[in-house]
């Protein structure tokens, strides 16, 4: 199998889109937790999704075989992602408070201007690949690019026990801020108290 990486462009858009939300509602541990359907939660990113795709930092893994896209890293100017609205939906909208708290912490730590860090904000993989070190090509071509436009550091929000293992112990990148799962509070309830492994979501900064 050949697989290729390169910067998401819209020919492969959808395909891309599909992929991410299928994954993310099949194996999240935050979207489980809210228990949140699948068309809800297109309705609820297709905008954002197709803005961060825009930006051109996204990287997508295309099978040469099939021209099937097989893993993708959704990116973006971290910048965009500071304070953002919570939105409309009042079932998803603690998803958009855990950002907006990770960011907050964030900016305790460094103070930021736009230009200088891509937060990779998802990241997914057809089941089919796992095992292939795809994640890993992606990641170095989602870095390689960010760099190349100037930016000196990369950020993610990781909220899942294999994510933060790869990225914190393979890739060497520094956690930065952890918010725990259970003491993580929402207009006086606990929306994410009911995940125990892992215990918290980390961003984890690594530089360019």
């Amino acid at each position: 199998m050949n697989i290729r990486i390169q910067t998401l462009d819209f020919k492969y858009l959808d395909e891309a889109f599909a992929l991410a939300t299928e994954v993310f509602i099949d194996g999240s541990t935050l979207h489980k937790a809210l228990d949140i359907g699948l068309d809800e939660y297109r309705t609820y990113l297709e905008e954002p999704f197709q803005k961060m795709v825009g930006e051109g930092f996204s990287v997508v893994a295309i099978d040469e075989e099939t021209d099937k896209v097989v893993g993708g890293i959704i990116a973006s100017d971290f910048h965009h992602h500071l304070d953002v609205p919570i939105g409309k939906s009042e079932k998803l909208a603690p998803l958009g408070a855990l950002g907006n708290a990770l960011a907050a912490k964030y900016l305790q730590v460094r103070q930021i201007s736009k230009g200088q860090v891509v937060l990779s904000d998802m990241a997914v993989m057809a089941p089919e690949m796992a095992g292939k070190k795809i994640y890993q090509q992606m990641k170095a071509f989602c870095h390689q690019n960010a760099s190349a436009k100037g930016y000196q550091r990369i950020v993610g929000e990781l909220s899942s026990a294999s994510t933060q293992h790869v990225v914190l112990n393979k890739l060497k990148h520094k956690k930065v801020v952890e918010i725990s799962f259970s003491d993580f509070e929402y207009q006086g309830n606990y929306p994410f108290a009911s995940i125990k492994e892992p215990p918290s979501v980390i961003l984890a900064e690594g530089l360019l």
